[in-house]
């Protein structure tokens, strides 16, 4: 009964379009109900294909540019920022634990970065260790420093170590020494402080004293050393004994 309806309504769709063309109308033949079932299946399939076609959404290829996070040094303590990557170049600035500072280039084989002086258009170097960096720093280009056309630094020399001792409890005292020093050479970056070989001190090269407070058995052979820096290197150290301090 449904192929019949199929066919029927074939025929009158021919019929009907034959006369509107103004032409002598054609009886067509019928369809069989094979033919007649094949085609409105062609019928429906072209039109789930438009349908779809039309339905179907249209993708723009992308145009994002991705974006790098600019790299930055979160100083982790207090940092020396020096004119090289070594620690016997001359400090340029000390920048103070808890900032960040802008990274500009780095240098791998000397484990430093270089950064950018807070509020200044100058640069300087700071030893990786004393840093965590952030952003996009692995990108950063590799910066190698000039060398050094300075010589080896002169051995400073001590001419005052004048000390006090105050007791604290049993054989234990506290003692205060006044040290200063010489510079003859004239040439140094900065100098380096030891007690008992110990570095208690690294301090510019404008600066010859320093008080330095202990607590000591009474009797304690004390021993203090210095050396002069600078790019070339340090100087060998000068040293100083008090013999039985506090005694």
């Amino acid at each position: 009964m449904q192929s019949r309806k199929v066919v029927l309504i074939l025929a009158t769709a021919s019929t009907v379009f034959f006369s509107a063309c103004g032409t002598t109308a054609i009886t067509p033949q019928p369809l069989t109900v094979n033919e007649a079932a094949a085609t409105l299946v062609a019928l429906t399939d072209q039109a789930a294909i438009q349908s779809a076609s039309l339905n179907t959404p249209t993708h723009s290829p992308s145009t994002s540019t991705p974006t790098f996070a600019k790299p930055l040094l979160y100083i982790n303590d207090n940092a020396q920022c020096r004119t090289g990557t070594s620690p016997n170049f001359k400090v340029v600035d000390t920048l103070t634990s808890g900032i960040t500072v802008e990274m500009i280039g780095k240098d791998t084989a000397q484990s430093a970065w270089l950064v950018q002086v807070p509020s200044s258009v100058d640069t300087c170097w700071v030893l990786a260790g004393d840093g965590s960096p952030s952003g996009d720093y692995e990108s950063l280009p590799e910066v190698t420093p000039q060398p050094s056309t300075q010589k080896m630094p002169g051995m400073p020399a001590f001419v005052g170590w004048p000390w006090f001792c105050t007791y604290v409890s049993g054989v234990m005292y506290k003692s205060t020494v006044n040290l200063s020093w010489i510079d003859p050479a004239h040439d140094a970056n900065g100098f380096r402080v030891y007690r008992q070989d110990t570095l208690i001190a690294d301090l510019p090269a404008a600066t010859t004293t320093l008080i330095d407070t202990n607590n000591v058995v009474i009797g304690t052979d004390l021993t203090y050393s210095i050396e002069a820096y600078n790019d070339a290197g340090s100087s060998p150290r000068r040293t100083m004994t008090i013999p039985s301090i506090c005694k």
